[in-house]
């Protein structure tokens, strides 16, 4: 019996901290690594979609998932083996699928009972919208690990932290209160990105780890990969290559983007020690 496809929901409630980017790439990397994946677009900017070729364009997409509270019809081929997308069909952000969601509270769930039954795929990651909504919250309660990746500048930590304590506080249900769902919010990995070795980008870091170890419980893990500030991953993406395909080693004492992406789905993911990424 085939177990669940393991859901990443990348999020974040600001925008402009590589959220896109990191999606793509975490996607192609675990397909490199043999493990068939899905990404799903739930952006109304459509980023995610226009990232890599489509080799073979699905009937439906995410209007279609959400409404019918299924995958089928709804997959779409990239160029990538072992990587599949659900394109964003509805680019306005209080489009279709967030009146939808509104319409009734089991639509809330439908997303969730696609991918419980979704069959084939090992991985599922899910890029959201850079502001909160119906639809980042819809997405927050299918997902069973929250990937949240943060700038580490002074301001932006502090507003990270907050809004994330924030965030994370107003899901959970009063005791003796069953979530709407009646899943607990699943766990967040923050991820430290476009980190540029300087002695604040440091400070920063030290402070999302104290802040976030005092205030939530182990509810949210900083992760030890850093993702560096190099310009292959925004490159990488307006290329339709993922940055660990384009950089495979690299001088100096930064990582290269590969080993950078290698660490960072092995630490996520440690069944996968020992799998290198390999591709044509």
């Amino acid at each position: 019996m085939q177990s669940k496809s393991k859901v990443y929901a990348v999020i974040s409630t600001k925008g402009g901290v590589g959220k896109t980017t990191l999606s793509a790439t975490l996607g192609a990397m675990l397909a490199d690594m043999g493990k068939r994946t899905l990404l799903i677009d739930t952006d109304p900017q459509q980023s995610l979609s226009r990232t890599y070729e489509i080799t073979q364009q699905a009937s439906g997409g995410l209007t279609q998932l959400y409404r019918s509270a299924s995958t089928d019809g709804c997959i779409s081929q990239t160029a990538i083996q072992g990587l599949d997308i659900v394109l964003n069909d509805d680019p306005h952000g209080d489009g279709a699928i967030p009146t939808f969601l509104r319409e009734s509270v089991v639509h809330f769930q439908y997303l969730h009972i696609a991918l419980l039954a979704l069959k084939g795929y090992d991985y599922v990651v899910v890029d959201t919208q850079g502001s909160k909504g119906i639809v980042q919250e819809s997405v927050i309660f299918a997902a069973d690990t929250l990937v949240s990746p943060v700038v580490p500048q002074a301001l932006d930590t502090r507003e990270f932290v907050l809004g994330t304590v924030g965030f994370l506080n107003k899901f959970k249900p009063r005791p003796g209160v069953i979530s709407i769902t009646g899943r607990p919010i699943p766990p967040m990995r923050v991820v430290v990105n476009m980190w540029d070795r300087s002695k604040s980008a440091q400070e920063s870091v030290n402070y999302l780890r104290s802040e976030f170890d005092k205030q939530l419980d182990g509810q949210v893990t900083v992760l030890n990969t850093i993702i560096p500030d190099l310009q292959v991953y925004a490159d990488s993406v307006g290329m339709g290559t993922p940055a660990h395909r384009e950089e495979t080693r690299r001088r100096g004492p930064t990582q290269a983007a590969r080993d950078t992406m290698v660490d960072l789905v092995q630490e996520l993911e440690p069944k996968l020690l020992g799998l290198a990424p390999e591709w044509k």
